[in-house]
């Protein structure tokens, strides 16, 4: 009884392995860059230069009459219109006034 020889695997190449994970990365780098190019469509110019600047769409909100427990809420969009880092340190200041 002769043995056979069972047929070999094939082999890979030894730079396959790298060049599928080099085309990996660079695939998923190109979909961020055209990602992050597609929302810089509008560039932003800002309203003042040379300094922060802060902007709050609402200044007062009235409630009219409200019970007492009731709760009640709103909500300001505060932007940075100025060219510079705006940093909001600390708690920002919100006054109640009563009325009559």
């Amino acid at each position: 009884m002769t043995r056979q020889k069972k047929p070999s695997a094939p082999t890979r190449p030894p730079w396959l392995i790298p060049v599928a994970i080099i085309g990996v990365v660079l695939a998923v780098l190109a979909v961020v860059l055209l990602a992050l190019r597609g929302n810089s469509s509008t560039p932003y110019t800002p309203e003042v230069s040379g300094r922060p600047n802060i902007t709050v769409d609402k200044e007062v909100i009235d409630f009219g009459e409200v019970r007492f427990g009731q709760p009640v809420s709103a909500v300001f969009t505060v932007k940075n219109t100025g060219d510079q880092t705006l940093t909001i340190q600390g708690e920002p200041l919100v006054e109640l006034l009563q009325g009559c």
